[in-house]
C-alpha cells in the first residue's frame, strides 16, 4: 500500500486449514471461463465465510526489554493518503510508550526522495530506520549506507534486495511472509466478487505495473478467478503512480467501456476509489447500477462508500497501524539482539461489507484483536 501500500496487506493462510483456494477445479489461465454449479456456489460462499470470521490472532513471541532514547526515521513513500498518515500516527504512539523520538520523511512518491530520506538518516545517526512501502532495490545505495554504518532497517510492505540489505522485513501471521501474504490478499479480493456473483465475475482489474506490491495482489486476483469455472478477467485498467487522479480515472472509464460484458470491478487499493475517480469512473460509465466493485483495505473514506453505496462494496479489511507495531517490535528486538522472526505478529485479514464487520461510522476498518495490548505487554508496559 498497500506497492506504495494505500492498501495492502493481507489475507493470511492458517493452521485452521482457511485456504483462499476456491475448490472448484478450474484451468491455470485466468481468463478461460465455464459453468458455474451450484456446488461451487456453496464453496465460494462458505470460503467468504471464513473471510468474515478473518484470519487476526493475538500477536506472540518471547517478552523483550526495550532500550530508552532511541532515535529512530520512518521514511514513508508518501503520505498523500490516509493509510500513510495512520501509519505516522501509529508509529509516533508506540514511541511515545517507548520513549523514543519518530522523525517521519516523506518521500513523495519519488524514488529520489526515498534515497535522500535514508541517507539524511544516516548522516544524523539515527539508531534505526523503518521504510514503509519503499522496496529495496529502488533506495539500495542508501541502504548500502546504512549498513555500513550500523543502522538496522526494518521494512514494511518492502522487496527485498539479493542479497539482503534489510535487517529485517515484517511479516504476517504464522510468519508468513509479505510476498505470500499480498498475494492472498488479492485472493481475498477476489473470493468476495466471485461470492457475490455467485461464481459468474467477469472482471476488470486495475493493475499499478510499478510496484511490486500490486503486481502480487493482481496474480492473487488472477489465481482465484482461474479456480472459478465461470469467472474469468475480460481487462485490466493498468496505470502507474503518476496516474493517480483524472488520468486513472480516464483509463477506468475507458476500460468498462471497452468491456460492457464486465459484471465486476476490482481496483488495486482504496485511493484508486476514493481519491483517483474510480468511484466517478463507474458512474460516468452508466454501469454503477449493474457492477459488483470489490474493495482495498478499509479506509474510512472507503468505508463510507461501502456504507453508502457508493462506490467500493466491500474491503479487505487490513491494518497499518498492525503493520507498524510489528516494525517497531522488530526494531526493539534487533536492539537487545533478539530475532523478530521468533515473534508471531498475527496480523491478517477479515473480509468487510455493508452486512459485515462495519467499523463505527468515520472509521476505517479495525481488526478484532487488541494488538496494541499484546504488542506492550510483551515490551513490559501497560
Amino acid at each position: 500500500m498497500k506497492h506504495i501500500r494505500w492498501r495492502h496487506t493481507a489475507a493470511v493462510v492458517v493452521a485452521m486449514t482457511l485456504s483462499f483456494g476456491l475448490a472448484a477445479c478450474g484451468g491455470d489461465n485466468p481468463t478461460a471461463s465455464g459453468t458455474t454449479s451450484t456446488a461451487d456456489q456453496h464453496t465460494y460462499q462458505t470460503r467468504l465465510d471464513e473471510l468474515y470470521k478473518g484470519t487476526y490472532k493475538t500477536p506472540a513471541g518471547p517478552k523483550v526489554t526495550p532500550p530508552k532514547g532511541k532515535s529512530i526515521w520512518l521514511i514513508e513513500a508518501s503520505l498523500g493518503s490516509d493509510y500513510a498518515t495512520r501509519g505516522v500516527a501509529a508509529a509516533k504512539e508506540a514511541a511515545g510508550k517507548l520513549g523514543w523520538t519518530v522523525h517521519v520523511f516523506d518521500a513523495k512518491y519519488d524514488p529520489n526522495q526515498m534515497l535522500t530520506g535514508i541517507q539524511q538518516a544516516v548522516v544524523a545517526k539515527a539508531d534505526g530506520v523503518i521504510l514503509s512501502a519503499i522496496d529495496c532495490p529502488t533506495v539500495k545505495n542508501a541502504l548500502e549506507q546504512a549498513k555500513a554504518a550500523n543502522i538496522p532497517v526494518v521494512g514494511v510492505e518492502t522487496k527485498e534486495c539479493t542479497p539482503p540489505l534489510l535487517s529485517h522485513v515484517v511479516t504476517y501471521a504464522s510468519h508468513e511472509s509479505f510476498a505470500d501474504t499480498t498475494q492472498d490478499w488479492g485472493s481475498a479480493q477476489a473470493a468476495w466478487v466471485i461470492a457475490k456473483t455467485k461464481g459468474n465475475a467477469k472482471v476488470v482489474m486495475n493493475t499499478e505495473t510499478d510496484q511490486w506490491t500490486t503486481l502480487l495482489s493482481s496474480k492473487g486476483i488472477k489465481r482465484e478467478i482461474a479456480k472459478c469455472p465461470g469467472c474469468s478477467v475480460v481487462g485490466d485498467a493498468t496505470f502507474v503512480g503518476t496516474d493517480l487522479g483524472p488520468a486513472l480515472q480516464q483509463k477506468i472509464q475507458q476500460a468498462l467501456v471497452q468491456h460492457p460484458d464486465a459484471n465486476a470491478f476490482i481496483p488495486a487499493y482504496d485511493v484508486v476509489m476514493t481519491q483517483s475517480g474510480g468511484a466517478q469512473a463507474i458512474q460516468a460509465s452508466g454501469r454503477s447500477g449493474s457492477l459488483t466493485v470489490g474493495g482495498g483495505e478499509g479506509t474510512a473514506a472507503a468505508i463510507d462508500q461501502v456504507r453508502k453505496g457508493t462506490g467500493e462494496q466491500a474491503c479487505a479489511g487490513q491494518s497499518v497501524e498492525w503493520e507498524i507495531y510489528s516494525a517497531i517490535d522488530s526494531m526493539i528486538r534487533i536492539f537487545d539482539k533478539q530475532d523478530p522472526n521468533t515473534v508471531d505478529t498475527g496480523n491478517g485479514i477479515q473480509v468487510c461489507d455493508k452486512d459485515h464487520n462495519m467499523p463505527p461510522e468515520g472509521q476505517p476498518y479495525t481488526p478484532p484483536v487488541d494488538f496494541r495490548s499484546a504488542f506492550r505487554s510483551m515490551w513490559g508496559l501497560s
